[in-house]
């Protein structure tokens, strides 16, 4: 803590100009690759007394895991998030521009994500959601390390995970990050109010031809949405699986996807896959359902709920009995991650900050199945604590779904990485898996980076003078880095530096790779001990709004260091004299 503590406050001390190093472009070292396939189920369980107060100090004799009810053998146990000694520690403030990736806070036992959902809700319902969110980040204490997404027509990357609830606020607050994107339809009131008056209008068989095709038209859109919403939680779970922990997934929604009677082959491929994956990434569902205790559509002022005979009492039955089916949908949904549904409560802020508390204790298990075919049947787990009558939460089972098929992790993940490879041949191949937009932060390298927007080149081409450019100077703590000494005293060897711009999709729009062979004298290297290593580089990215990831990757060491900034954070250039080009 301490080494850690003095490093950071010697980085952010810098005052001075960084000095330009030349940062030489560079296909990296092939690396081989042990390959090792071993099925292994894990299950995260969260033991809570009747006060709903976690449970610690249990003992692995105390669990029982089966399979389909046949006892399985423990191979792996831990309890994780008994509480904590360490203390945030101060941090200095930072000049403007100039970020660090030291964390002042703990390791969090579990990382959250919130993800609006819009494709799934009502538009009355996502301005309360957003209220409720902002109003949680706003009374958060720093430390619990929070990602936000929301899911349209597409999954939308808003900020990274995070430790400080204020950098969470600002860019959920940043209208450039929320826009609404044309929603799928949901059966509600402006299509109940057209039935009524088209009934109204017609006779009985006009009607029944009219419900008919409502009811066809229901079908189709409702098979899309869902197909949707599976692929942007696919692509989620491939996210979050690329780093350890427990994740808890807080989704606020109203209509989720069933699970369980799905008649549909394709959605039944694509629930299999999603709960796969979700379980290899350790992601836990939180369904939050979004109305809250809101009024049906039916008593609102517009429906004249005085009114409306046989019909209204119709389409008041058939709102209620589809708001308790998405209930029951989220409910089941959350027992078999892992998580648990909320329902019926206003207080949305007041869920997040209980998920996020309760999760904070929990014990992981693992083991291997004694059954070991990969039929595609639905596995059904168990687990009981001897020590007490306790509640526990845990996922519920899975499908037997190899994890080398199509559409699993580690096809999609490979998949991102062959593509990111052909975006830039050059890639950096050691930073590839930590290098992923929204990822953690990885602190094994602390560095400091300073970015200054400056004026394109005179010898610009057309289309570079419309971007936005960029230089970025860094300050690398050496204490870090394994730069081995020759006979004449000079420090020796080879920093892998790669810097991704990111737009909210997540697509590439802005990359350079460097491979920096390091070859420094003896009184620069005693300069560069009370300063850090300092190397310049530079990025250019078009007019818009992104988030630029830095990474930093020693090969004597094979430490890493990554740091994601949004660009939109950056203090933007008043004129080309403000920020001279170096």
């Amino acid at each position: 803590m301490s080494r850690t503590l003095a490093c950071c406050i010697a980085l952010i001390s810098l005052g001075a100009p960084l000095v330009s190093q030349t940062a030489t472009p560079g296909a990296s070292t092939p690396m081989s690759r042990l390959r090792i396939k071993s099925r292994e189920v894990v299950v995260d369980v969260i033991v809570t007394d009747h006060a709903g107060k976690p449970v610690t100090g249990l003992k692995k004799d105390a669990f029982t895991v089966t399979e389909q009810g046949k006892p399985q053998t423990v191979s792996f146990f831990e309890e994780t998030g008994i509480a904590r000694a360490a203390q945030p520690v101060d941090m200095p403030k930072l000049p403007p521009d100039v970020f660090t990736n030291f964390s002042p806070f703990p390791q969090p036992p579990a990382v959250n994500v919130l993800l609006l959902d819009s494709l799934n809700t009502r538009m009355e319902s996502q301005s309360v959601v957003h209220q409720q969110a902002m109003k949680f980040l706003m009374s958060a204490k720093p430390g619990t390390r929070t990602a936000i997404f929301t899911m349209g027509l597409s999954l939308r990357f808003i900020q990274g995970f995070n430790d400080d609830p204020a950098v969470l606020a600002a860019a959920l607050s940043n209208k450039k990050n929320i826009e609404v994107e044309t929603a799928v339809m949901l059966k509600g009131q402006d299509e109940t109010n057209a039935q009524e008056k088209m009934a109204a209008m017609a006779g009985t068989g006009m009607a029944d031809g009219l419900q008919q095709f409502f009811t066809e038209m229901d079908a189709s859109i409702n098979d899309d949405r869902k197909l949707i919403t599976l692929s942007h939680l696919q692509r989620l779970a491939a996210f979050l699986e690329g780093f350890p922990g427990r994740k808890n997934i807080i989704w606020f929604t109203e209509k989720p996807p069933g699970i369980f009677g799905v008649n549909n082959p394709a959605i039944e491929d694509e629930i299999k896959t999603t709960l796969a994956m979700l379980g290899m990434a350790r992601a836990a569902i939180y369904p939050v359902d979004a109305r809250g205790t809101s009024n049906y559509a039916q008593y609102t002022a517009e429906n004249n709920p005085f009114g409306g005979g046989d019909l209204h009492g119709k389409a008041l039955g058939t709102e209620d009995g589809d708001r308790n089916s998405d209930q029951l949908n989220a409910q089941i949904l959350a027992e078999q991650s892992g998580g648990r549904a909320f329902a019926n409560t206003n207080g949305l802020s007041d869920v997040i900050e209980k998920v996020t508390s309760d999760s904070g204790c929990f014990y992981t298990l693992s083991y291997v199945p004694t059954d070991a075919k990969m039929d595609g049947g639905w596995r059904k787990v168990g687990v009981k604590v001897s020590a007490g009558n306790y509640n526990l939460s845990y996922r519920r089972g899975y499908f037997a779904v190899d994890t080398a098929l199509p559409g699993s992790v580690v096809n999609v993940r490979n998949h991102e990485v062959r593509k990111l490879a052909a975006q830039s041949p050059g890639a950096v191949d050691p930073l590839l898996p930590f290098m992923d937009l929204g990822m953690p932060q990885c602190e094994q390298i602390l560095y400091k980076v300073r970015i200054l927007p400056v004026p394109p080149k005179d010898n610009d081409p057309d289309a570079e003078k419309k971007k936005d450019h960029y230089v970025v100077d860094f300050a690398i703590d050496l204490a870090d880095l394994r730069l081995s000494p020759d006979k004449d005293g000079m420090h020796k060897g080879t920093l892998n530096v790669s810097l991704i711009a990111y737009d909210r999709y997540r697509n590439i729009i802005s990359r350079k790779d460097h491979v920096v062979a390091l070859n420094i004298k003896p009184d620069v290297y005693a300069g560069y001990q009370q300063t850090g290593m300092q190397l310049h580089a530079e990025l250019a990215v078009p007019k818009g709004n992104y988030w630029l990831r830095t990474g930093v990757y020693d090969q004597g060491s094979r430490k890493v260091g990554t740091m994601e900034i949004a660009l939109d954070s950056v203090v933007p250039l008043q004129s080309a004299s403000a920020a001279p080009r170096p």
